[in-house]
């Protein structure tokens, strides 16, 4: 049963091993579908270039797909699956944060360590930017430790906040959400493809 780590299937190091790899096939993935570019990245927010928008939408939907599939036939353990305790203030401060930073530098930090692998300077730049943030954070830690944990609802998600279960609420919401932001997506891209015409 999966996870594996988390189950006792594999021990520490077996599970490093297989991080490692991963990780690094995962990164190939994101550099051969554009994400290890902010040319690519940065037009999504400006609607002018919905590739990556809609990979996301559509790992997202695949992703949810093959969990509630391999959850309910009893292939993977739902419970032993890591989902961050939820913070709701400091998340909402952090989710602005994170936002504005990646409009304006295009990337997040995973695309960043993609693009820093194949040489990109500006990814350099803002992996640079993201540890002097971090030790920012870490080094003022004590005096922001209440707000850091502040809102605590622990491990939140979609079937606590309007009922059922993973099956039915989590997994339909998460469908209908990655819909209506594809749809989202591609609306505004047609305004704004309108609007250059004229």
């Amino acid at each position: 049963m999966y996870p594996l780590f988390t189950t006792g299937t594999i021990d520490f190091n077996s599970n490093l091993l297989y991080a490692l790899v991963i990780g690094a096939l995962f990164g190939i993935v994101l550099e051969r579908t554009g994400f290890g570019s902010s040319k690519h990245i940065a037009p999504i927010f400006y609607f002018r270039n919905l590739k990556v928008s809609q990979t996301i939408v559509s790992a997202i939907i695949t992703c949810s797909t093959l969990i509630v599939i391999s959850s309910y036939n009893g292939w993977v353990d739902y419970n032993q699956i890591f989902i961050p305790d939820t913070y709701v203030w400091p998340y909402l401060v952090g989710g602005v944060l994170f936002g504005a930073a990646m409009v304006m530098s295009g990337w997040c930090p995973g695309t960043a360590i993609v693009g820093f692998a194949s040489g990109k300077i500006d990814a350099f730049v803002f992996m640079t930017g993201l540890l002097c943030g971090m030790y920012f954070y870490f080094d003022i830690y004590d005096q922001i430790s209440d707000f850091a944990n502040s809102g605590y609802l622990g491990r939140y998600t979609i079937d606590k906040l309007v009922g059922g279960d993973i099956y039915t609420s989590s997994y339909l919401i998460t469908i209908l959400l990655g819909a209506f932001l594809a749809i989202f997506m591609n609306v505004m891209k047609s305004i704004r493809d309108k609007k250059e015409k004229l």
